[in-house]
C-alpha cells in the first residue's frame, strides 16, 4: 500500500491529470447545464440527444464536443484566463475582435458576402412591388466611422461598395429615397456616437441619424432633450462578450423617458420603451424596446394622424424613441422572428410611411430579407 502511494506522488502531474478529469466527468452528471452565459451574451449548446441518423452523419460528435465546450466547469473562468493569455502575447485581436485606439473594440468582419447582393435585389424588388414611398437608411458602423482608431492595417469591410451597390440597385426606382447617414455620422466622429465595446451606436449617434432621416421623410425635427434623460453604467457590449481581454473600460447608455400610451408586443404589452430590468443584467442594450420581438407596436397617441412602418435590425431599437416623436403608430417588424406575411402586413394601412433601418454589417450577413417579398 505505502509502495503504491509512492509511485502516485513520484508522479504528481498524473496525479493532477487524472484528478481534473474526475471532477469535470462530475460536473458534466452532476452540476445542471447552463441554458444562457451572461459573460457572452449568448445561449449555450444544450446536451444533444442520440439518434441513429445523427450518429451516422457525425452531426451527434460535432454537436457533443460543443456541448462539452460551452458546459465545462469555471467556464467563465477560464475564458478570461484564455482572453488574458491572448493579451499577454501582445496580440491586439481575440475571436475576430481587434482593439484599437481609445478602447475600440472592432469586429473584422472583412469579406462582402455573397448575401449582401441578395439582399439588396430583395430591398429593391420590394420597393419595385410597392406603391409608396420606401425609406431606406442603412447606417454604416463603427469601423467606418472610427476608422482612425483601427489597429495598423486592420482589413475591414468595404461598406463604400455596399452603399454603391444599393444606390446602381435603386437608381431607376422612383419611390426609393435612400438616406445617406454615413456623412452627418462622420462630422460627430468626434463624439460618443459609437460604443467602445458594443456594435451599436449610441443613443446620441441614432439621435444624429434621426436628424437626417426627419429631413429626408419631411418630418419636423423634434427635441428629445425635453423628456426625462437617465444613464445606465458598467455596459459590456457584444463586442466585449467575445473579446474579453483585460483593462477595458464600460461604456455608459443614455436613455430618455418618451411617454406613450402602450408598446404591444407579441406576448404582452409594456407602457414604456425602456425595459429597466435589463440594466441589471448583461445585455444591456436589449432594454430599448424589451429586444426584439417579430412584430410590435408602438402606439404613442400624438394625434398627428401619421403612422409608420419601420423594418430593421436591433440598431433601429434606440432610434424608435426619436421617432415616436412623430407618429401615432408605430409597427415595428424584424424579419428576424417575424412569421407572417410582409404584404398582407402594409396593406392594413396603405396610408402608413415605410422606413428600413439596417447597418451594413447586418445586409451583409443576415438571411431573412426574402421575407420582404412574402405575399
Amino acid at each position: 500500500m505505502k509502495e503504491n502511494l509512492k509511485s502516485i506522488i513520484e508522479y504528481p502531474g498524473v496525479v493532477i491529470f487524472f484528478g481534473l478529469c474526475v471532477a469535470m466527468l462530475a460536473g458534466y452528471l452532476i452540476v445542471p447545464d447552463k441554458e444562457y452565459s451572461q459573460m457572452e451574451n449568448r445561449y449555450l449548446q444544450k446536451r444533444p440527444s442520440v439518434s441513429a441518423s445523427s450518429l451516422a452523419d457525425g452531426s451527434f460528435m460535432d454537436s457533443f464536443e460543443t456541448y462539452t465546450n460551452e458546459q465545462v466547469m469555471f467556464r467563465d473562468f477560464l475564458v478570461k484566463c484564455k482572453s488574458a493569455f491572448v493579451w499577454a502575447t501582445g496580440s491586439v485581436e481575440n475571436n475576430g475582435i481587434a482593439r484599437g485606439d481609445e478602447g475600440f473594440l472592432f469586429d473584422k468582419t472583412t469579406a462582402i458576402s455573397p448575401k449582401a447582393s441578395k439582399n439588396i435585389a430583395a430591398i429593391r424588388n420590394f420597393v419595385r412591388e410597392s406603391d409608396r414611398d420606401v425609406y431606406i437608411a442603412i447606417a454604416p458602423t463603427s469601423v467606418w466611422v472610427n476608422a482612425d482608431r483601427l489597429p495598423t492595417g486592420m482589413p475591414v469591410l468595404d461598406e463604400v461598395s455596399l452603399s454603391n451597390e444599393m444606390t446602381l440597385a435603386l437608381a431607376d426606382e422612383k419611390n426609393a429615397h435612400i438616406i445617406y447617414l454615413y456623412d452627418i455620422l462622420n462630422e460627430h466622429r468626434d463624439e460618443y456616437i459609437f460604443y467602445r465595446t458594443d456594435h451599436h451606436w449610441t443613443t446620441k449617434g441614432a439621435g444624429y441619424a434621426y436628424e437626417e432621416i426627419a429631413d429626408e421623410m419631411d418630418l419636423d425635427r423634434q427635441d428629445i432633450s425635453r423628456y426625462d434623460r437617465s444613464e445606465a453604467y458598467d455596459f459590456y457590449g457584444t463586442h466585449y462578450a467575445k473579446y474579453k481581454g483585460p483593462f477595458v473600460s464600460p461604456d455608459t447608455i443614455e436613455y430618455y423617458d418618451v411617454p406613450i400610451d402602450s408598446l404591444e408586443r407579441e406576448k404582452d404589452t409594456k407602457y414604456d420603451l425602456i425595459d429597466t430590468d435589463k440594466f441589471d443584467g448583461f445585455d444591456k442594450y436589449g432594454a430599448f424596446m424589451y429586444g426584439n420581438d417579430g412584430k410590435c407596436v408602438v402606439h404613442a397617441g400624438k394625434g398627428l394622424g401619421k403612422n409608420l412602418y419601420i423594418f430593421k435590425d436591433s440598431y433601429a431599437n434606440c432610434l424608435i424613441p426619436y421617432l415616436v416623436m412623430n407618429y401615432d403608430n408605430i409597427t415595428v417588424m424584424d424579419l428576424r422572428y417575424f412569421g407572417g406575411s410582409v404584404s398582407e402586413e402594409i396593406a392594413k394601412d396603405p396610408q402608413a410611411d415605410i422606413l428600413l433601418v439596417y447597418n451594413w454589417s447586418f445586409v451583409n450577413d443576415d438571411n431573412h430579407f426574402y421575407k420582404l417579398a412574402d405575399k
